[in-house]
């Protein structure tokens, strides 16, 4: 997901800062855990997603669009093919999960992605329209602001999550736009000092709120109507959800610059762990885990998981075998020979 396999046009070929793979194998690790810890209902779980949902997701986006500027050319048929082909799949495959865990009818709705796989048919938008994105830096405020606007108008609904494309589109265009000498900047020790102390803001603050705050803000995926909210609260709490996350984004890149040979790995094949984890949660997102253990146990066991996991599914090994799965140009390529 994170790989340079789509294409922008009017981007010069430079050499990309090579730890934003270790950055991207961290943050799908904490996507993983975040979906992880969903089902527990305890302080310090509640406190954990609710800090992790401000700003995993726009530092995610943030990293795709900032990838997706080193690919050499615009190609939309291949962009679409490339994604597409995968969420049918997982659309198919999640629909089958929720049948046989369920015991209820198959049921299948492209027009309405299920859980996760709402960022394929985002990313797909993003990159399709990346020519635009990055023509100036107007943009990013611009979206900012429709993204805003866009809760009170509650037709949009969730089909082909048309609020969550808008919303989360700032922190793509910047990606798209940022600039490498900026990294020094960013990285800077009194910026990471300061990016300490945003980051423990944050954590302070959500233990605090996590009992009135509705976690679902962070989606973005929900008109204010819906969530029960007036178009002035609406407006206010997404406008500082965005701000917040676009803070934090800045502090988890102050904080990056670090590379690892093994979360650089997983960070350079984020699209399988992205797409398999949530075959493997999704009974305890319908059960629970069925164990009682204590919560802080079960945090890092689920920390565990989520590393354990996201590495084993991004070898090598693991990636060619599940290819056939996401990957179009494998029945082409079969085909052809």
């Amino acid at each position: 997901m994170t790989a340079s396999t789509s294409h922008t046009a009017g981007v010069r070929r430079t050499e990309r800062d090579r730890s934003v793979d270790s950055l991207a194998g961290v943050l799908i690790i904490l996507v993983v855990f975040s979906h992880a810890i969903e089902p527990l209902e305890g302080q310090f779980a509640e406190t954990a997603a609710q800090w992790l949902f401000m700003f995993h997701m726009p530092a995610f986006v943030f990293v795709s669009g900032y990838v997706t500027r080193y690919s050499s050319r615009w190609a939309p048929g291949r962009t679409f093919l490339k994604l597409a082909f995968p969420y049918v799949v997982f659309t198919l495959a999640q629909a089958v999960f929720n049948a046989a865990l369920t015991g209820e009818p198959l049921s299948v709705s492209f027009l309405t992605p299920s859980w996760t796989l709402w960022y394929l048919v985002a990313l797909g938008a993003w990159r399709l329209s990346a020519p635009l994105l990055r023509s100036s830096w107007w943009v990013v405020p611009g979206l900012a602001i429709a993204g805003v606007a866009l809760g009170t108008v509650g037709m949009v609904g969730q089909e082909l999550s048309v609020e969550r494309i808008v919303c989360f589109a700032p922190f793509f265009a910047a990606g798209l736009m940022w600039r490498d000498s900026w990294w020094p900047r960013i990285r800077a020790a009194r910026m990471r000092v300061l990016a300490v102390a945003a980051l423990a803001g944050a954590l302070v603050w959500s233990w605090f709120s996590e009992d009135t705050v509705i976690r679902s803000i962070f989606f973005l995926s929900e008109s204010y109507a819906d969530i029960g909210q007036t178009n002035g609260e609406g407006m206010a709490q997404r406008a500082a959800v965005l701000v917040a996350g676009a803070v934090l984004t800045l502090a988890i890149l102050a904080l990056s610059g670090g590379s690892n040979t093994v979360v650089a790995s997983i960070g350079a094949a984020t699209l399988p762990v992205y797409l398999l984890h949530p075959l493997v949660l999704y009974p305890a997102h319908l059960d629970g885990y069925g164990v009682d253990w204590p919560e802080s146990l079960m945090l890092l066991g689920l920390m565990a998981f989520a590393a354990g996991f996201s590495y084993v599914v991004s070898r090598p090994a693991v990636v060619r075998a599940t290819r056939p799965l996401m990957d179009y140009m494998f029945w082409r390529d079969l085909v052809r020979r």
